[in-house]
């Protein structure tokens, strides 16, 4: 086989990229810590609602990841992912902010989650800065209108107009007139 130096030495570029050792396909950004905290009530969650949740990040430089960030930062620049269950779905809240309200999607069934927030490098690199929030989405209970009558029951002779046969005297003016010629 005839490969010049420079194939060569691609070729062992190549190799020795592909050979790295990144734990878990997460870059580690020394003495980086996350800790999530929320006022809500973290039993008693419903799926749609927005959990706001303050987040305190130490060691990384905070960016909106459509930002660039500056030069003295490029090694610690960062922003947060928010995942419900598993960072295989897609994020739920992708923001460099510290103050934010992640809403639960409405299919979420009822049952033990975790909120996962991980912080990511500006290339979107998954740092292994991580922190979990169990939660527990109740069951909701959906009370339906309905039938006929009622205020509010969404049928015919709700709190509108009057029914003019449940109270034959609650006609219109010009109906009364009529009938008295």
């Amino acid at each position: 086989m005839n490969m010049s130096r420079a194939s060569l030495g691609f070729l062992a570029l190549a190799a020795g990229a592909f050979a790295c050792n990144v734990h878990d396909n997460t870059i580690n950004i020394p003495n980086a810590m996350l800790n999530v905290t929320t006022d809500v009530d973290v039993q008693n969650v419903e799926a749609g609602q927005s959990v706001p949740m303050s987040v305190n990040v130490q060691n990384v430089y905070l960016i909106d990841p459509a930002a660039t960030p500056p030069p003295e930062h490029k090694d610690d620049a960062c922003h947060l992912k928010f995942f419900l269950d598993d960072e295989a779905n897609p994020p739920i809240l992708v923001t460099a902010q510290t103050n934010v309200s992640v809403m639960i999607p409405p299919a979420t069934p009822p049952g033990h989650h975790k909120i996962i927030c991980r912080v990511h490098k500006h290339d979107d690199t998954p740092t292994s800065t991580k922190f979990e929030l169990d939660i527990n989405v109740k069951a909701s209970v959906t009370v339906g209108g309905g039938g006929t009558g009622g205020a509010g029951g969404g049928g015919t002779g709700g709190a509108g107009a009057p029914d003019a046969a449940a109270a034959p005297d609650a006609a219109a003016p010009d109906a009364a007139a009529a009938e008295a010629y």
